[in-house]
């Protein structure tokens, strides 16, 4: 009677839920929430679980978020991490938003919009939750949110049982949409076209790329790292949330469309069609130069002396000045930086130096100081003058901090309007291009001092980078130049593991103007920033979303069309660091980090290009 009543129950179980040896791999993921944060699995490693329920806009299973909401209750002090996701349904995050906020939930909805996620997941239903464990990568349960998804959480935070138990549900259904989502994407219609698109030029014989993408068998071997890179959206580099604010015509993403054809072709295990590779048939420009297709060749080649970088260690920053030989004034219309050593050279950042000499840096701050109203410049003064009478030197980073419309701007590169400048260089951003009738002025005898930045590689090396300099014809001065601003914090202190620190920059926009492109910078810690504009009628709008700040691509985010701000316009950055354990890139948790020009200490900077609408003004 026993052992029949004991295959009964074992019966009885089996009808609701399958069980088996091990938890299902899932691999990691990143998906952005509905307020424009990014979250990647990987991150919450050091908690013991993940629990996700899908939300639909006026469709979310009321009973079934009800019960998600008692659990967060139960858990809240035990590491578990709870969220919606919207499984692709909508990706209005604003609709998303007003509707969680109408059921009573404050969670963070993560933005699946290529369904990548949910199919990962194998969520079908919209009342069926699922319990991931950020440590391994695992799914250890998919179903109901009645007891039997407390008690998977449970086994998993006591470590009992990481078999994957799964319970049938009865909610509505989850439509999987898009490419591949009822046939198998074809290699050669499909799959290559994207690679061509957005890989291949970079991931090619002498690309930047560590390696080829230039055939069906590179994709095939290649194709776990695409899923993994994809779908934790490590490529393309330089992510925005393109879902929200302004289109920028350098956006380095993929669609969702994109998204869904290389995952899933990867999930068909990557077959291959037809008799030709289009990925064997790409041709490459012969030449270092990208502007040379619309411009031709450089007028001006600048050669920067040869620099050897040990195998190992420190590198200092280098600091050198390059007479241009320039024997007559010259408008510049472009410039591009052509890196040789692209494994150790981490950046250049160029100024230009007039035949006079550059104002001193402590001229520039008296003269930035005095661009202030005078009952302000005249405190500073006296602020100043107080603490260099007792023997200290002036708090620089407290002045800055409660004057930020002070023109950071002006102190690292002039106030001259006319000054014309040239190309820097960090991963994914070597051209300066300004569109025709725009330009700035070298005069002859000018020098620019370049700011070279190594990184070690473990092989000793010798760079021997190069600058490409395009003039307007001579006689010819274009009618317009750009200006911009620079907003910096000199003040920073990070506190050791700290996985959220935000700051706040503000930089100020004084005449009406086209904007141009936004760009942050930060250093190892750098996580996240957002650009919002605060108009003089106190509005605000959303410029710039970059979620997931990486360190390896500074990036300046050009506008698609340029976008006219008026006087009195304050752009807002405001960023996080992650100085925590979670941070693969992060040198040292343990310590607190400041304002730095090394890797390893940091930066909070937001750099912008715009172009006064009345060229006669100040910038």
């Amino acid at each position: 009677m026993k052992k029949s009543l004991h295959f009964l129950l074992i019966a009885f179980i089996a009808a609701f839920t399958t069980a088996v040896s091990a938890g299902e791999r899932i691999g990691d993921f990143a998906l952005i929430d509905n307020q424009g944060a990014q979250h990647h699995m990987a991150w919450y490693d050091d908690q013991n679980a993940v629990v996700i329920l899908p939300q639909a806009v006026g469709a979310t299973d009321a009973e079934a978020l009800a019960a998600f909401q008692d659990l967060e209750v139960k858990f809240a002090e035990q590491g578990v991490v709870f969220f919606l996701m919207n499984p692709g349904l909508q990706i209005d995050r604003q609709a998303v938003t007003a509707d969680i906020a109408a059921l009573g939930a404050d969670f963070p909805v993560l933005m699946d919009d290529a369904q990548l996620a949910t199919e990962a997941l194998g969520l079908t239903r919209l009342d069926e939750a699922v319990v991931y464990d950020p440590k391994s990568f695992e799914m250890v349960y998919r179903g109901s949110t009645d007891a039997e998804l407390a008690a998977s959480i449970q086994r998993l935070l006591d470590g009992a049982d990481d078999s994957l138990v799964t319970v049938a549900t009865d909610g509505a259904t989850i439509e999987l949409t898009g490419p591949g989502s009822d046939n198998v994407p074809s290699y050669v219609a499909d799959v290559a076209p994207v690679i061509k698109e957005n890989c291949a030029n970079c991931h090619r014989e002498g690309g930047i790329a560590p390696f080829a993408m230039d055939s069906k068998l590179a994709l095939q071997g290649w194709s776990p790292m695409i899923r993994e890179v994809v779908m934790t959206k490590r490529m393309p580099p330089g992510q925005i949330d393109n879902k929200v604010s302004h289109r920028m015509k350098n956006e380095m993403n993929l669609s969702d469309a994109e998204m869904q054809t290389l995952v899933r072709w990867v999930n068909a295990g990557s077959p291959v069609d037809g008799e030709v590779d289009p990925l064997e048939d790409l041709v490459w420009s012969d030449t270092k130069w990208t502007v040379s297709e619309e411009l031709g060749e450089p007028d001006l080649i600048v050669r920067i002396p040869p620099q050897a970088v040990p195998a190992t260690g420190v590198v200092e920053y280098r600091d050198i000045p390059i007479d241009l030989g320039l024997t007559e004034d010259r408008w510049v219309r472009a410039s591009e930086v052509a890196p040789d050593k692209k494994e150790v050279l981490h950046h250049i950042i160029t100024t230009i130096i007039p035949p006079g000499g550059a104002e001193d840096a402590q001229t520039a701050f008296i003269n930035a100081i005095n661009s202030l109203p005078e009952e302000r410049a005249a405190a500073i003064r006296a602020e100043m003058f107080a603490a260099i009478a007792t023997g200290e030197a002036p708090d620089i980073g407290k002045i800055f901090e409660e004057n930020p419309d002070i023109d950071v701007g002006s102190l690292l590169g002039g106030s001259d309007p006319d000054l014309g400048s040239i190309a820097g260089y960090a991963p994914g951003n070597s051209v300066q291009m300004s569109e025709e009738g725009v330009g700035g002025l070298l005069k002859a005898g000018t020098t620019v001092s370049l700011q070279l930045h190594y990184t070690t590689s473990g092989k000793e090396v010798t760079d021997e980078t190069e600058i490409g300099v395009w003039f307007y014809p001579e006689g010819e001065v274009p009618e317009e130049r750009m200006s911009g601003g620079v907003g910096n914090a000199f003040t920073i202190a990070i506190p050791p593991h700290a996985k959220d620190h935000e700051m706040q920059l503000v930089t100020h926009v004084r005449q009406d103007a086209e904007l141009y492109s936004l760009m942050p910078h930060m250093h190892f810690r750098g996580k996240r920033m957002k650009f919002t504009a605060i108009y003089p009628d106190g509005s605000e709008e959303l410029l710039l979303s970059v979620p997931d700040y990486d360190f390896n691509w500074q990036l300046a985010h050009e506008f698609a069309e340029p976008y006219r701000v008026p006087a009195g316009t304050q752009i807002i950055a405001v960023g996080a660091f992650d100085n925590s354990e979670q941070n693969p890139a992060n040198p040292d948790p343990s310590v607190e980090v400041n304002w730095g020009e090394q890797s390893w200490e940091e930066m909070f900077m937001g750099f912008y290009s715009w172009k006064n609408i009345d060229q006669g003004g100040e910038d």
